[in-house]
C-alpha cells in the first residue's frame, strides 16, 4: 500500500488519568530518527483520560502546521481505537475550509501485548518477531513512547517543584 517510506511520523500519548497528558511526534527519515522534526504537546484536552480524544487533538495540531512535511506513514501507538481517531482526524482536516482534500495518508498502529500491525481497514497483520519491518515499526513507536514519558516526566517535575 505504501510505495515511498521516506517520511515516517510516529505519535504517542503519555498521561496518568489524563493528568499532565503530553503528545509526541517523532520522524524517521529514511530509516534513521530525524530528530530535527521530533515535536512534543501539551495536551489541552480536559476530559480525562481519553487517548483517542488526545490522538486527535495531537495530530489536529499537527496537520494545522501546513508549512512541515507531510508523512508517507503515520504511526500510531496503540490499536484500533487509536487508529480510528487518526483517520476520523485526516478525515475531518480534508473537510475543513483550509484542508486538503487530497490528503491521504497511510496510518497502521502497534498493539503492544502481542506487537501486532493494526492497518487503516482494521486489518490484524501479525509479523515473525524477526522481521526487519516490525523491527523498524517498533523502533519507531519505542521511540516516540520515550520521548512522550520524557516530556511527561518534565511536567510532572515542574509542577512538583512549584
Amino acid at each position: 500500500l505504501v510505495e515511498n517510506l521516506k517520511r515516517i511520523e510516529c505519535y504517542d500519548i503519555s498521561n496518568i488519568s489524563g493528568v499532565y497528558a503530553t503528545g509526541s511526534m517523532v520522524v524517521f527519515t529514511n530509516g534513521e530518527k530525524d530528530s530535527q522534526w521530533y515535536r512534543r504537546f501539551k495536551i489541552k484536552l480536559n476530559k480525562g483520560p481519553n487517548d483517542f480524544a488526545m490522538i486527535q487533538e495531537v495530530l489536529t495540531r499537527r496537520f494545522n502546521h501546513k508549512e512541515w512535511p507531510l508523512p508517507d506513514l503515520l504511526i500510531v501507538d496503540g490499536g484500533k481505537g487509536q487508529v480510528s481517531a487518526a483517520l476520523k482526524t485526516i478525515k475531518q482536516f480534508n473537510n475543513t475550509p483550509g484542508g486538503e482534500a487530497s490528503l491521504t495518508i497511510p496510518v497502521i498502529g502497534l498493539a503492544k501485548r502481542e506487537e501486532t500491525i493494526i492497518t487503516s481497514g482494521f486489518k490484524q497483520i501479525i509479523l515473525p518477531k524477526d522481521s526487519d519491518v516490525l523491527k523498524l515499526i517498533m523502533k519507531i513507536r519505542d521511540e516516540a513512547h520515550r520521548f512522550a514519558i520524557a516530556y511527561h516526566r518534565k511536567l510532572r517535575s515542574k509542577n512538583f517543584l512549584n
